[in-house]
């Protein structure tokens, strides 16, 4: 009995984490340690290797795309950057940061098994919010 029971739980336990994932875009997602092995989002390993190639051009161009997850990751990354002096924004780079910051769009974030979310983007600039963020900026963005 105790063993059906914990069967049971186990299961609404996976149903409710596959039910949590079915409401959020994996291709605009925003993740610093998703999942069981705690993996990065698509998004946050492809902004990673335009950091290590130092395309910020390309970065910057991002703050204008239609996805969600990629204007938040060029938002935190490009004033990393300008925070340590390997980036100088232009006024209209600043303005569209602005306007990111001020968004209700929404962005799909994950972080561990169970926690698959959509967020407006304002609310993703908070100090809570960007707790793993600047882990991960201070790993991929060293201050030479």
């Amino acid at each position: 009995m105790r063993t059906k029971i914990l069967t049971i739980v186990f299961l609404i336990g996976i149903l409710s984490v596959l039910n949590a994932q079915d409401n959020v875009d994996k291709n605009e997602m925003v993740g610093f340690a998703c999942y069981f092995e705690g993996s990065e989002s698509k998004t946050v390993e492809k902004f990673a290797k335009k950091i290590k190639s130092e395309n910020y051009k390309w970065i910057s161009k991002k703050l204008s795309s239609e996805n969600t997850a990629e204007k938040y990751m060029s938002v935190i990354i490009l004033e990393k950057l300008t925070e340590i002096g390997k980036y100088n924004l232009n006024q209209t780079e600043l303005n569209l940061i602005a306007g990111i910051k001020r968004s209700s769009e929404l962005v799909s974030v994950c972080s561990g098994c169970t926690y698959f979310e959509k967020l407006e983007l304002n609310n993703m600039f908070t100090n809570e919010m960007l707790t793993m963020a600047k882990y991960w900026l201070d790993y991929n963005i060293k201050n030479d």
